[in-house]
This record gives structure tokens, sequence and C-alpha cells, in this order.
């Protein structure tokens, strides 16, 4: 099953794409989606959409992950950032994942041990999880990365227990 992983934001969505068999996973690919900050958000938050589905569907993922809203003390931001979560949870839908979301503490949690790891912790426990030979970049796709393992351990966990 390959697993497809997202790291929302309007100005750069990061995404990575993860193959699992059994209890092992590997790295099949990553990257990013920008937009144009001088796009009006309508026209942002469609291009988002049309690349996460299009992502889903020339990677074959068949599950979606996607890391849940932070919420800050810049309210507007959290509503751009819950615009862009939006729009990419519909990409991949239409692009036939199932979308499950994590907090961003869970992710940390299970791919560095430590739910307030540094990001560069998280991107280094990518690389060796992944058994890359550098750290995936740009950093928001190691992040989306993380996220489409934390997916696979819950799902296998979920699994074991029933």
């Amino acid at each position: 099953m390959r697993i497809l992983g997202i790291d929302p934001g309007l100005n750069v969505t990061g995404w990575g794409v993860i193959e699992v068999e059994g209890d092992r996973c590997a790295h099949v690919h990553h990257g990013m989606v920008r937009t144009k900050a001088s796009d009006p958000l309508a026209l942002r938050l469609s291009a988002l959409r049309d690349g996460v589905r299009a992502i889903a569907g020339e990677w074959a993922a068949e599950a979606g992950a996607i890391e849940s809203s932070f919420v800050g003390n810049n309210a507007r931001s959290a509503l751009l950032l819950g615009h862009a979560r939006a729009a990419a949870m519909l990409g991949m839908a239409d692009g036939g994942c199932g979308v499950h979301e994590y907090a961003p503490t869970l992710v940390k949690q299970t791919v560095a041990g430590y739910g307030r790891g540094e990001k560069s912790q998280v991107a280094e426990m990518v690389r060796i999880q992944l058994g890359l030979a550098t750290v995936p970049s740009p950093a928001d796709a190691a992040d989306a990365l993380a996220v489409a393992i934390t997916h696979w351990a819950h799902a296998r966990l979920g699994a074991r227990l029933g």
C-alpha cells in the first residue's frame, strides 16, 4: 500500500509518498506544491487541491495522512492554514485516498520519540527510518514523510490491537 503524507501550507505544501509492505516502509518520492502569493486565494486553493489530487494519482496512493491544525496566536494565519488543509484534504479525497489526520505533537512523538522535538530531529529520523542518504528536502517534504510514517505506524498498531 502507498501512503501520501501532507504537510499543509498556503505558500508551500510538502508531500511525501511511502510504500508499505508488512512491517516495512520505504521512500517512494517527495516534493512540494507551491502557490503564488500574488494570486487570489481561491486560485491558490484550487492549485493546492489539483496538485495534491495529481500527486495521489501519479504515485497511486491508497491512503492519505495530513497534519492537523496548529493554532497559534495569529488568527489570520490559522484561518489561511485551515483553508490550505481543506484544499489538500479535498485533493486527497478526489485522488481516491482515505484521509487521516494527526496532531503535530503525535507526529513528532511517533517519528522522533519526543512530541516537542525540533524539525531537524524529525527530519533526521525520517532519513534514518526510510534509509535515505540525506535528509529529505525541502523541510516541508520531510515533515510530510513524517506524517505518512505516522499513519503507517498507527494503522499497524490499530490492526494489531484489533
